[in-house]
């Protein structure tokens, strides 16, 4: 049961590519860059399976959307989109990634001396940040929410996180030495004339990456939705999907957006209820997992006597096989990698390829990505069992076509 990439690529419909060669395009360019994001979907994916498997005028959806890779895509190369994720951010993030609007700096300058202060309903708050610079940024924030716009709450975000405890490298909300140091050194300095010429200086990045974007984008309508549980949701009928799903151990997703979260105004028992939603750390409906390389690993899995690592195999599979049951599209397109959990090298992109060919769907191709290129930094070791942290060397655009 266990095959190696060499033996797919054996097969027609296994094809190895480098995405960032096949699709010339700038991995920041317009809006792609405009927050950090964990995990981000690269545009060249995108880009390629719009040109490939679309039509200008198409509604193309993507219920995984994260840092909403696909809006800024449709948008430049003329399609209609709509987006879910669980994080609610990505309603702001994708307004300021699409804004069509003009763009002001001089309107978008925050007050941070404002009488009326914001301050999260957040109890660690003081855990992330120094007293004094709470104190500063809540007049801010109190400013923002005064009269919210998607395009300075990016860059007061991206200045707040700075001013914080948060180590800006790794994907995970993660309080470390570096970043104590980081603040440590800003408390000696002016940090407060600092905090205000860095926020200039960030709209002055966001208002140049917005009007490149608006050079590019086409008419195009798109809706976005943030908060969004797919397992409890029906998918619209749409043309084609194209999504990047959580990974088998995933990081903890909406914990990576606490700090946004919370500044946004969102209250914990919002952001706990949204935690207990993530794949695959959630409670799916038990569903029938129709592949035989599904059940091969999950034996090996098995193996490992570990229980908590069972339960998120299942689930992981339970939780993508009950929604993509639900997809209604001509051609589904899904990115994912196979990672490795313990010592297994999962092929997830394989387990859904059978589980949706009982399901009516068609093989049309598989393209194996090799990751040449990474955002944050690596951790040495897995928090979560202490071994040695082994990143995943491909990544497989996994195309389906209704039969």
């Amino acid at each position: 049961m266990k095959r190696t990439i060499d033996e797919f690529l054996q097969e027609d419909k296994y094809l190895k590519v480098l995405f960032r060669k096949l699709v010339d395009l700038n991995t920041a360019y317009a809006t792609h860059d405009l927050y950090p994001y964990p995990a981000k979907f690269i545009p060249h994916v995108v880009r390629f399976f719009l040109e490939k498997y679309t039509r200008p005028g198409d509604l193309v959806f993507d219920p995984f959307a994260g840092s909403g890779t696909l809006a800024v895509e449709a948008e430049i190369t003329g399609r209609n989109y709509l987006l879910w994720d669980l994080n609610p951010f990505i309603e702001i993030l994708v307004r300021a990634e699409t804004w069509r609007g003009e763009v002001d700096e001089r309107g978008l300058e925050a007050d941070f001396d404002y009488a009326s202060k914001f301050t999260p309903a957040w109890k660690n708050l003081h855990y992330w940040h120094p007293k004094q610079f709470v104190e500063v940024l809540s007049r801010a924030w109190g400013y923002y929410h005064s009269k919210p716009n998607p395009l300075m709450a990016v860059a007061l975000l991206k200045v707040t996180k700075f001013f914080s405890y948060a180590e800006l490298e790794f994907p995970k909300l993660h309080k470390s030495k570096v970043a104590i140091q980081r603040v440590e050194s800003l408390l000696k300095d002016n940090w407060k004339e600092r905090m205000k010429d860095m926020y200039r200086e960030e709209v002055s990045r966001v208002a140049r990456k917005v009007r490149e974007f608006q050079s590019l984008c086409k008419p195009s309508r798109g809706e976005v939705r943030g908060g969004v549980d797919v397992l409890y949701e029906n998918p619209p009928e749409v043309d084609s999907v194209i999504t990047s799903p959580p990974y088998l151990q995933a990081q903890e997703y909406i914990r990576s957006f606490k700090l946004e979260l919370f500044w946004l105004g969102y209250t914990e028992d919002q952001v706990r209820t949204l935690g207990k939603r993530e794949i695959p750390y959630n409670s799916p409906p038990p569903v029938e997992v129709e592949s035989k390389t599904y059940k091969y690993y999950l034996e090996k899995v098995r193996e490992v006597n570990h229980g908590h690592l069972l339960r998120i195999y299942t689930a992981y599979f339970s939780s993508l096989v009950s929604f993509l049951k639900k997809v209604r599209a001509r051609t589904l397109g899904v990115f994912v990698g196979p990672v490795k959990v313990r010592n297994l090298r999962i092929p997830i992109d394989e387990i859904l390829r059978e589980c949706l060919e009982g399901e009516g769907w068609v093989h049309e191709r598989t393209y194996i990505d090799t990751i040449v290129s990474r955002r944050m930094k690596r951790m040495k070791e897995n928090p979560a069992t202490g071994l040695e942290e082994e990143l995943t060397p491909t990544e497989h655009l996994l195309v389906m076509k209704r039969g």
